[in-house]
């Protein structure tokens, strides 16, 4: 089943963890309408503005620690969740 969350993130952060990106297909990330690229692993990799980096064995999205998260800022994501 396919499932979009709308997420409000703390200010000043760059990652968004959530129990249900474990081990589950992240299919679209935007951020205040603007969607990024999602790469995947769960290594540290560097990442550009316009990417994500979904770490599927912590459940975590991470943005560019560039651009933290501004008040009131909204990120929605769709996923798959597990059979």
């Amino acid at each position: 089943m396919t499932v979009e969350k709308t997420f409000y993130p703390s200010p000043t952060l760059n990652e968004i963890t959530d129990a249900a990106f474990a081990y589950t297909k992240v299919l679209m990330v935007a951020r205040e309408g603007v969607t990024y690229d999602i790469l995947i692993s769960n290594n540290d990799i560097a990442i550009t503005s316009r990417q994500v980096l979904h770490q599927p064995a912590y459940g975590v999205i991470f943005f560019s620690g560039d651009i933290p998260f501004n008040p009131n800022e909204s990120v929605n994501v769709v996923y798959e969740t597990n059979p």
